[in-house]
Protein backbone atom coordinates (compact mmCIF):
# COMPACT_ATOMS: atom_id res chain seq x y z
CA UNK A 1 0.00 0.00 0.00
CA UNK A 2 1.12 3.60 -0.97
CA UNK A 3 0.25 6.73 0.60
CA UNK A 4 0.66 10.11 -1.75
CA UNK A 5 -0.98 13.23 -0.75
CA UNK A 6 -3.53 11.08 1.64
CA UNK A 7 -4.57 9.02 -1.24
CA UNK A 8 -4.36 5.18 -1.04
CA UNK A 9 -3.21 3.24 -3.60
CA UNK A 10 -2.78 -0.58 -2.87
CA UNK A 11 -3.00 -3.82 -4.47
CA UNK A 12 -6.75 -4.94 -3.46
CA UNK A 13 -9.86 -4.99 -5.22
CA UNK A 14 -12.93 -3.26 -4.80
CA UNK A 15 -14.29 -6.27 -4.26
CA UNK A 16 -11.90 -7.52 -1.59
CA UNK A 17 -10.08 -9.57 -3.89
CA UNK A 18 -6.06 -9.71 -3.63
CA UNK A 19 -4.29 -10.14 -7.33
CA UNK A 20 -1.47 -11.53 -7.34
CA UNK A 21 -0.21 -12.24 -10.76
CA UNK A 22 3.06 -10.40 -11.36
CA UNK A 23 2.12 -9.04 -14.38
CA UNK A 24 -0.42 -7.13 -13.32
CA UNK A 25 1.85 -5.65 -10.65
CA UNK A 26 4.99 -5.14 -12.75
CA UNK A 27 2.26 -2.12 -14.05
CA UNK A 28 1.55 0.90 -12.04
CA UNK A 29 0.38 3.84 -12.82
CA UNK A 30 3.26 6.76 -12.63
CA UNK A 31 3.13 8.87 -9.80
CA UNK A 32 4.83 13.02 -9.93
CA UNK A 33 4.95 15.72 -7.43
CA UNK A 34 1.86 14.18 -5.82
CA UNK A 35 -0.41 13.51 -9.10
CA UNK A 36 -1.42 10.65 -10.46
CA UNK A 37 -1.09 9.99 -14.36
CA UNK A 38 -3.68 6.96 -15.53
CA UNK A 39 -2.28 5.10 -17.95
CA UNK A 40 -4.41 2.78 -20.17
CA UNK A 41 -3.59 -0.29 -21.68
CA UNK A 42 -3.98 -2.57 -24.73
CA UNK A 43 -4.43 -6.04 -22.98
CA UNK A 44 -4.20 -9.89 -24.63
CA UNK A 45 -5.46 -12.30 -22.56
CA UNK A 46 -5.63 -16.59 -23.26
CA UNK A 47 -8.07 -18.97 -22.33
CA UNK A 48 -6.90 -22.47 -22.34
CA UNK A 49 -10.30 -24.17 -22.09
CA UNK A 50 -12.11 -22.30 -25.63
CA UNK A 51 -8.28 -21.87 -26.83
CA UNK A 52 -8.77 -18.67 -27.83
CA UNK A 53 -7.12 -15.02 -27.28
CA UNK A 54 -9.42 -12.01 -26.48
CA UNK A 55 -7.92 -8.38 -27.29
CA UNK A 56 -9.02 -5.38 -25.26
CA UNK A 57 -8.19 -1.71 -23.90
CA UNK A 58 -8.80 -0.13 -20.46
CA UNK A 59 -7.28 2.04 -18.07
CA UNK A 60 -7.46 -0.79 -15.30
CA UNK A 61 -5.89 -4.40 -15.92
CA UNK A 62 -6.79 -5.63 -12.18
CA UNK A 63 -10.49 -4.83 -12.45
CA UNK A 64 -11.09 -5.77 -16.00
CA UNK A 65 -9.33 -9.47 -15.98
CA UNK A 66 -11.84 -9.94 -12.42
CA UNK A 67 -14.12 -9.11 -14.99
CA UNK A 68 -13.46 -11.49 -18.15
CA UNK A 69 -13.22 -14.36 -15.22
CA UNK A 70 -16.49 -13.29 -14.00
CA UNK A 71 -18.79 -13.09 -16.46
CA UNK A 72 -18.06 -9.57 -17.35
CA UNK A 73 -18.04 -9.56 -20.88
CA UNK A 74 -20.54 -11.33 -23.38
CA UNK A 75 -17.26 -13.42 -25.25
CA UNK A 76 -15.36 -14.14 -22.09
CA UNK A 77 -18.12 -15.05 -19.83
CA UNK A 78 -17.75 -18.51 -21.83
CA UNK A 79 -15.01 -19.32 -20.01
CA UNK A 80 -13.49 -19.02 -16.35
CA UNK A 81 -9.88 -19.25 -16.85
CA UNK A 82 -8.73 -15.84 -19.01
CA UNK A 83 -4.78 -15.33 -18.09
CA UNK A 84 -2.91 -11.99 -19.37
CA UNK A 85 -0.65 -12.88 -21.95
CA UNK A 86 0.64 -9.58 -22.90
CA UNK A 87 0.34 -5.75 -22.02
CA UNK A 88 1.05 -2.17 -24.01
CA UNK A 89 0.92 0.69 -22.11
CA UNK A 90 -0.45 4.03 -23.29
CA UNK A 91 -0.92 7.71 -22.15
CA UNK A 92 -4.21 8.24 -23.38
CA UNK A 93 -7.37 5.98 -23.89
CA UNK A 94 -7.82 6.85 -27.52
CA UNK A 95 -4.20 5.81 -28.42
CA UNK A 96 -4.90 2.38 -26.51
CA UNK A 97 -8.30 2.17 -27.95
CA UNK A 98 -6.70 2.55 -31.75
CA UNK A 99 -3.95 0.04 -31.04
CA UNK A 100 -6.49 -2.21 -29.90
CA UNK A 101 -8.61 -2.21 -33.43
CA UNK A 102 -5.30 -2.28 -35.39
CA UNK A 103 -4.30 -5.75 -33.16
CA UNK A 104 -7.91 -6.84 -34.21
CA UNK A 105 -7.37 -5.38 -37.80
CA UNK A 106 -4.82 -8.19 -38.80
CA UNK A 107 -7.04 -10.97 -37.78
CA UNK A 108 -4.10 -13.13 -36.96
CA UNK A 109 -3.66 -15.42 -34.68
CA UNK A 110 0.41 -15.24 -35.50
CA UNK A 111 0.55 -12.02 -34.70
CA UNK A 112 -1.05 -12.08 -31.73
CA UNK A 113 1.76 -14.76 -30.64
CA UNK A 114 4.44 -12.60 -32.19
CA UNK A 115 3.38 -10.06 -29.88
CA UNK A 116 3.48 -12.35 -27.05
CA UNK A 117 6.49 -13.59 -27.80
CA UNK A 118 8.28 -10.50 -28.07
CA UNK A 119 6.87 -8.87 -24.92
CA UNK A 120 9.59 -6.62 -23.59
Amino acid sequence: MITINNLIFSSWHARGHRFDSGILHTVRSQLCAGLVFMEFFVYIIYSKFLDSYYIGSTGDLEDRLFRHNNSGSKYTKKAKDWVLKYTEPFDTNSKAVSREMEIKNKKSRKYIEYLISNQR
